[in-house]
């Protein structure tokens, strides 16, 4: 899925790139967790109270958008580091390695897994400064 979003969004997972890469970094962080923990609470209370499940589930397929967003951010800039010196790098390319680096890295049994939260709670900072500055500058320009 990673490597459908790269070729269908190369622009937005670039911009992405750039908040994941900038610093300080604890806006984003907080962000990130901020919506990694409040969106599924959310969208799992407006599930069970039966009435609101339809928005409920719009909300986590949403979230799940998001999920997908990030972690090709993640993959992304693995892949980058893997390509740096390379004149031949391309973006897929990057993605693909950098995918296959991550989940690698993402299976050792604990350190692993707190590694995968932390880069993603930081790709999903990322991507929502990307989605909230998508909005504010489409306001501010009409």
């Amino acid at each position: 899925m990673s490597l459908l979003i790269q070729l269908a969004m190369p622009d937005f997972i670039e911009r992405a790139s750039e908040h994941y890469r900038k610093k300080p970094r604890w806006r984003i962080n907080l962000l990130g967790i901020a919506n990694g923990v409040g969106v599924p609470f959310i969208s799992l209370l407006l599930v069970n109270m039966g009435i609101l499940a339809l928005p409920g589930i719009l909300l986590l397929l949403g979230y799940l958008w998001l999920a997908f967003l990030a972690y090709t951010v993640v993959y992304h800039e693995f892949g980058s580091k893997l390509f740096e010196e390379s004149a031949a790098r391309s973006e897929f390319k990057a993605t693909l390695y950098g995918g296959l680096v991550a989940e690698a890295a993402f299976l050792a049994p604990v350190f692993g897994q707190l590694y995968s939260i932390a880069l993603f709670a930081r790709s999903l900072g990322a991507v929502t400064m990307v989605i909230l500055g998508d909005v504010v500058s489409s306001r501010s320009s009409s």
